[in-house]
Order: C-alpha cells, then sequence, then structure tokens
C-alpha cells in the first residue's frame, strides 16, 4: 500500500493550488480596488466634473456673445464719431441728410439735430426729429461731452438701437449739433444669434429699464443661466444655455460602467491565464530539479545547485566517479529581423529654398524624391510629438502624382494622413486648426510656371523655412527616418471653411466683384464664398486648369491683370478680386479699373485693425512703403518691418502677437478674428466688409492715404548661385551717403524723401529692387544714386531701373 505523503512533503500538485489561491487572492483584492475608484468616479468626480465643466462652458459661451456685443458697439460708435466730424452738421446744411444717409445705409432712420446757444435747453423735439423723451436724454448726454450710452427702444413697433455723437466745430467747446442714428435691433439679434446657434438663449438687460430684458436671441433657455457686464454700462447680457446642450457637455455614465466590466472580465481571465501558466512552469520546473536541469523559475536554479552538491559529496571519496554528463540545453530557434533600408537618392540642393521646397516636377521632384521628402517630414512631426498630418493639393497636372508618393513617405514614417485633396493652400491651413493636427503639407507650385511644382510644409502649428527646411535635406542625406505604416483617410474642409468666414464677416451692403482665380485652385471656393456673404459675383477663369491657359497666376504683375480691369469695367464692378495659384496671395482692382499696391491695401486694412486694437503690432516686409509707419502709428499701433517671405512673417507674427501682417508680394495675414496665416480670400472678404459698412468706392478710401511715387519690384537676373554673395559685395562696398542703411533683408536705405531696396530673391535667380520718392525728382535720384553704386559692382545691375 501506498505511503500517504506527509503534510509538508513537496508535491506540485498541492504546490499548484496553493499557487491557485494566493493569484485568485490578488485578483480580489484588485477588484476591490477596482470597484472602489468606479464608485468614487460615479459618485463623486463624475457629477462634480460634469458640473465644472458645464459652469466653464457656459462662462466661454457668455464671455463670447459679450464680446461680440462689445465689438458691435465699439464698431457703431467708431463710425458716429467720424461721421458726426465730417458730415455738415450745422443749420442750412442740405445736403446733412443725404450725407449721413451715405455713412449709415442699415439705419432705420436718423435725425439731424441742430444746437443753438443754450444747447439743448428749449429744444422743440419735434422739429428736430426727436421722437420721445430717451432720444432727447441721449442728445442731452452727448452734447454735454459725455460717452452717451446707446438705448434700446420700439419705434413705430419696431425696436431699435440708438447712438448719440455730438459735434464740435474746429477751435468750439460748444457742441453745435448732434447725429441720432436709429439702428434696427435686429443687427444685433442677427450677429448674436449666428454665434449662438442651438446653444441657449441671450437676454440683453437694461438697467434703466427695470433690468428687464429688452432683447431676447434664441430660446429654450434653462436655469438663471450667468449674466455679464457689457462696455456699455446700462447693459448687461445674461445667458442661458438649453438642456440638451449642457447634457450633451456631461460626461456619461454608462461608458464608466462598461469600463468597469470589462476592468473586471480583465482582472479574473488574467487571473486565470496566470495561475494556468503558473502550474505549466511550476511543473516544467520540478521535473528539471528532478532530472538535474536547467531551470527557469526563481529560487530554484539555486535549489537545483545545493541538490547537486548534495549528490556530488559521496561521489567525491571515489576517484573513479565520472559525474552524467549534463543534459545540452534546448536549441533556441533563430527569429529573422528584417530591417528596412532607404536607398539612397540625389537630392538637387536647389530645391530646399528658404520658404518651402520646390522644383521642376517629374524631373527634380520625381516620385522616388518626394516619398523621401515625406519620410523626413514624417520623421521631424514624430520628433515634435505629431501624429496626424493633413496633405492637399493644387490643380497643377503634376500634383496628383506628387500628392501620392508624398503621402506614401508620409505613412511609411508612420504618420496618419488626412487628405483633403484638391483645395487651395490656405484651407490646408485652416484643416490643421479645425482638425486638430497642426500640421500639414500643401503641394502646389503657387505662382510659379506649370512646370514647376513644390512643397509648403507646417509643422505643430509652425511653418518651416530656412534651417528647419535644410534640416529635411540632412535628414534625407543621413538616412534619419522613423517608420511604421500610418492610416490614410480623406476630409471635406471647403463647406466648413465658407461658413466660419461668414459667421465672422459682416457685410451691411452687397457689392458686385469680378473673381479671377487665374485657372488656379481657388476657382473651386472664391465665388461660393463671396456669393455666401451675400455679394453678386462675376467669375473670371475660374475652371481649374494646372496649364493656366489665359494667363500666369501672378496678381503681383500688373500684365496678369490686364482682363480683370476690363471686366471689372465693363461689368460696372464694385471690385476685382484676383488670386495666384493657391490662394494665400491676392491682387485688388477698384471699380476705375486701378491696381492696388498690397502695401497701399495694407494700410487700409491697419486703419481697421488698430481703431479697433490700440496699440496693436503691425507687420510689414521690407519691399513695402514707409508711409506704412505714419499709418499705422497715427492709429495708435506699432509698426514693424520684417524680411520678406511668407514662412518668415508667420514666425514673426507667432513671435509678437502682431494682429496683421502683410507682404508687397500680396501676402495678408490676420491675427484678429482669424489663425495668423496668409488666406488672400480671407482678405479680400476683411476688404469687402471695410468697403460694405463705410464707403463702397475704393477709390475714395486711397485718395485719403499718404504715400509718394513707387516703382514695381523691378527684378534683374544675375543667376543662382552669385545673388547672394552679390547683395554680400553691394552691402560692403557701395555708399549710399545720408541714407539709413537697413540689411535685415539685403540691403534698404533709407532717406529724408524717399529710399531703395535691393535683396537676393529667395524663390528665383534675380535680384529684386523697389524705389519709392516723394516726387518724381526724388525718386530719380535714389534711383540715379543705386544705379551708380551697384553699376560700380556689376554692370548689370544697373540696368532695368
Amino acid at each position: 500500500m501506498a505511503k500517504k505523503p506527509a503534510a509538508n512533503s513537496f508535491s506540485p500538485r498541492n504546490d499548484q493550488n496553493t499557487l491557485i489561491r494566493l493569484v485568485l487572492r490578488g485578483a480580489l483584492l484588485g477588484l476591490l480596488a477596482v470597484g472602489a475608484c468606479y464608485v468614487f468616479l460615479l459618485v463623486y468626480d463624475l457629477p462634480t466634473h460634469n458640473r465644472q465643466q458645464r459652469e466653464a462652458a457656459t462662462q466661454q459661451l457668455t464671455e463670447a456673445q459679450v464680446a461680440l456685443v462689445n465689438d458691435w458697439v465699439a464698431h457703431y460708435r467708431s463710425r458716429l464719431k467720424a461721421a458726426a466730424t465730417d458730415l455738415p452738421l450745422l443749420a442750412g446744411a442740405s445736403d446733412a441728410a443725404n450725407l449721413a444717409r451715405f455713412a449709415f445705409p442699415e439705419a432705420q432712420s436718423l435725425a439731424l439735430v441742430p444746437l443753438g446757444p443754450l444747447g439743448i435747453a428749449g429744444l422743440d423735439t419735434a422739429k428736430a426729429g426727436l421722437r420721445n423723451n430717451i432720444e432727447m436724454d441721449m442728445v442731452r448726454r452727448a452734447s454735454g461731452g459725455e460717452l452717451a450710452d446707446p438705448e434700446v427702444y420700439k419705434i413705430d413697433d419696431q425696436l431699435v438701437v440708438g447712438f448719440a455723437q455730438a459735434q464740435m466745430a474746429a477751435g468750439e467747446t460748444r457742441a453745435s449739433g448732434a447725429l441720432l442714428v436709429r439702428l434696427p435691433a435686429a443687427l444685433l439679434s442677427e450677429r448674436l444669434q449666428q454665434h449662438l446657434g442651438n446653444r441657449g438663449q441671450s437676454e440683453l438687460l437694461q438697467k434703466n429699464s427695470g433690468q428687464r430684458a429688452v432683447l431676447t436671441v434664441g430660446s429654450g433657455g434653462s436655469g438663471a443661466g450667468v449674466v455679464g457686464d457689457l462696455a456699455v454700462a446700462s447693459w448687461q447680457l445674461r445667458v442661458s444655455p438649453t438642456l440638451a446642450w449642457s447634457e450633451g457637455l456631461e460626461q456619461q455614465s454608462l461608458p464608466l460602467y462598461l469600463a468597469l466590466a470589462f476592468s473586471l472580465v480583465g482582472i479574473l481571465l488574467g487571473a486565470l491565464i496566470t495561475a494556468r501558466e503558473f502550474r505549466i512552469a511550476l511543473e516544467r520546473n520540478v521535473a528539471a530539479l528532478v532530472g538535474g536541469t536547467a531551470t527557469d523559475l526563481p529560487g530554484f536554479a539555486a535549489l537545483r545547485e545545493r541538490l547537486a552538491q548534495r549528490k556530488s559529496a559521496p561521489a567525491a571519496a571515489s576517484a573513479d566517479a565520472t559525474p552524467p554528463p549534463a543534459a545540452a540545453p534546448a536549441a533556441v530557434p533563430a527569429v529573422a529581423v528584417e530591417e528596412v533600408v532607404e536607398a539612397p537618392v540625389a537630392l538637387p540642393a536647389t530645391i530646399f529654398r528658404a520658404y518651402d521646397i520646390r522644383g521642376v516636377a517629374q524631373h527634380q521632384l520625381t516620385p522616388e524624391i518626394v516619398r523621401q521628402i515625406g519620410l523626413a517630414i514624417g520623421s521631424e512631426a514624430v520628433d515634435r510629438g505629431q501624429q496626424t498630418v493633413v496633405v492637399a493639393r493644387d490643380g497643377r497636372d503634376s500634383s496628383p502624382t506628387i500628392a501620392d508618393a508624398l503621402i506614401q513617405g508620409l505613412r511609411d514614417s508612420g504618420r496618419d494622413v488626412v487628405d483633403i485633396g484638391l483645395a487651395p493652400t490656405p484651407l490646408l491651413y485652416f484643416a490643421t486648426h479645425q482638425l486638430g493636427t497642426q500640421t500639414g503639407v500643401m503641394v502646389t507650385g503657387s505662382h510659379n510656371p506649370p512646370q514647376y511644382n513644390g512643397l509648403k510644409m507646417v509643422i505643430a502649428g509652425r511653418t518651416l523655412s530656412g534651417r528647419a527646411i535644410q534640416g529635411l535635406k540632412e535628414r534625407i542625406e543621413r538616412r534619419q527616418f522613423s517608420s511604421g505604416k500610418g492610416s490614410y483617410r480623406t476630409a471635406e474642409i471647403a463647406e466648413t471653411y465658407v461658413d466660419y468666414i461668414v459667421n465672422d464677416v459682416a457685410i451691411a451692403q452687397p457689392l458686385k466683384v469680378v473673381v479671377d482665380a487665374g485657372n488656379g485652385v481657388t476657382g473651386i471656393v472664391a465665388p461660393r464664398l463671396f456669393e455666401a456673404l451675400g455679394c453678386e459675383v462675376i467669375p473670371l477663369f475660374c475652371d481649374v486648369d494646372g496649364r493656366f491657359p489665359n494667363h500666369h497666376p501672378d496678381p503681383t504683375v500688373a500684365a496678369n491683370l490686364r482682363d480683370l480691369v476690363r471686366a471689372v469695367q465693363e461689368q460696372g464692378a464694385d471690385l476685382g478680386i484676383a488670386f495666384d495659384g493657391d490662394g494665400d496671395r491676392l491682387g485688388i482692382v477698384t471699380a476705375t479699373g486701378a491696381i492696388v499696391a498690397a502695401d497701399r491695401l495694407l494700410m487700409l486694412l491697419a486703419q481697421d485693425v488698430v481703431a479697433r486694437n490700440p496699440g496693436a503690432d503691425v507687420l510689414f516686409d521690407v519691399k513695402c512703403t514707409r508711409a506704412l509707419n505714419n499709418v499705422v502709428a497715427a492709429f495708435g499701433g506699432r509698426p514693424i518691418m520684417w524680411k520678406s517671405g511668407h514662412s518668415f512673417m508667420k514666425e514673426k507674427m507667432q513671435e509678437t502677437g502682431a494682429l496683421l501682417g502683410g507682404e508687397y508680394s500680396g501676402h495678408i495675414f490676420f491675427n484678429e478674428r482669424w489663425f495668423g496665416f496668409d488666406d488672400g480670400m480671407y482678405a479680400a472678404a476683411r476688404l469687402i466688409e471695410i468697403l460694405s459698412t463705410t464707403d463702397p468706392d475704393l477709390d475714395n478710401h486711397l485718395a485719403g492715404l499718404p504715400g509718394g511715387i513707387a516703382t514695381p519690384e523691378i527684378q534683374v537676373e544675375v543667376g543662382e548661385a552669385e545673388k547672394f554673395a552679390l547683395v554680400t559685395r553691394i552691402a560692403s562696398e557701395c555708399q549710399f551717403g545720408d541714407g539709413k542703411v537697413t540689411t535685415l533683408d539685403g540691403i534698404r536705405v533709407d532717406f529724408a524723401d524717399g529710399w531703395g531696396l535691393v535683396r537676393a530673391s529667395n524663390t528665383g535667380p534675380v535680384l529684386t529692387l523697389r524705389f519709392e520718392g516723394d516726387d518724381e525728382a526724388a525718386l530719380a535720384r535714389v534711383q540715379q544714386l543705386f544705379r551708380d553704386q551697384l553699376g560700380a559692382i556689376d554692370p548689370r545691375l544697373a540696368s532695368g531701373f
């Protein structure tokens, strides 16, 4: 009869049962810990988090609505002040009413109130055109020099917002008249509703009306809401979100219950699998221990050595004893490791430029070169913590092939790709913000001839330029790539882009515009955008054709705008708008056919931005007129000159926080109400906003701007390899007398009555020059000085100007 093992004797079965009990006990403790955490989340943390999230979202919504009202009031106060300054408001000015209606075409009505020697005392309200005591009080406060708050009240059963502004003749301290404008309250309601959507209700509270709501926008608000103070002392705004919107912000408990269930199941399965694997390992190691072979569980190797020592002790006394041969360890099967090695490619050094990558398609930008560039961009994105890359392309015939190779390289680096397809460059930048990627690559040759193509890149919100672009070249040469297999999906962004601008830009009266896309990719978006803004649009060359059969897509060259000038004049349009091949630059033509230089357009935009944002920085490149300094400074802004090039400008915009920037080449950057990137279509929309809310005649606006006589940009061909060396020689050898020399980007020399510039182009084998003078004589003198000095360096440089 077999002897029963003692209770403390070794048994694999006993040991494995003990092990299973220990594992299950640990699993039970893990379950209790997980359960306690989830109870805490459900009972305390989740309700607290949801309440805080609702309160924060409601506060943000309220602040945004308050900002809209404040901006709206500031806009009309500014216009009213300007109108009261310009209008002949004194008694007997027969055309004053017409002028006032022209200044405020959107007004429901207006009143021109001449004030006598006693001011408003004894004023006949009927003769003055005042309708009630509210208007009398507004005029009284305005005429006394106070900043009269607007009022909301009814006129003929229509709700209006009234503004009053006094007029004082030059050198006088007493108001000679006042202008009272009654605006439909619907103008403010529509602005609030566009932003509010279906998220709740906004109520404008007027303190002098018993703190009651005088204007209500939206519906379905729940609870007391959040009350925000406004720039108008007598107003407050109460925003009440809808219950559906508030509940939509909450983190639901069902996912937590599911997560708890999965956690419990996972812990149990993990415990059972662990127990099974330990049992198998225990049996294997016990067998190995008995057989004297290698073990792998902790402690068994030391136990095996002790048993071996005990077995060898008696055998050591016998010289004839020989130990049994040790069992050979089991062979470990070899694992094949595949190493991906990218074959080197010959890189044309000239394609890596200051602002972007650019070259001749299928010759310098072959599919394999572009794929390796994609690998480099994707690997750089890895180093900057970026996973997803947005890709878009222009309408050139070579762009689909280049985009495919780029996407392949990005995915081979492990990056996920969102392809928005055929789209202008601004939509690529817009998509990086809307899709939350902050990284994107645009396949475009911009304004270059059809055989060229290139890549514009932004990684982690930073546009690549200069040293960063050279870093991509060096990464390819070193084969320093990450690897993986990224995903791919498509997305449509144009509709979101159009809706965003329509909700941002306010058009008071429709304009008639001619849009010349030059057969570039803006043809698929620009006409739709301006029609959505309410303009009458006449499209010109808006069918996308990468051969550009009608004219070159560069709006800075006057010859390319001949068709647009003719169309504007023939159609009687208010404005002509031209875009380059990918839509990040624009050109403007007035109703009379005058071509507007981009630096003069920037003056007009700067007046609008700085007037609302005193102290704001305005950025412009070295090719722009120095009159910009005076305009920006006169409105209380800070002018900043910087290097030419869209990449350099965007970097400086981010560094300074400038609200507006622009280049003579037509790149316009808005950081006010926009994202800081160059966008020709958005810039045109902001110009239309200014014209529609003031004077639609752009020629009138331009006539009031300062400036001398300037040349267009002049290009002198010198060769790619020598252009920078020539600029270095000019800086060191040329003498410009009493001129102030700036070497920020090339050599710019400012004199008391003019200035001149020579710099190496970053996009072609040329030197670019530009000159400006207060009059013809000053311009001729500056040009002759440059002609003499540059001609001494190289006779070629003295021709063409």
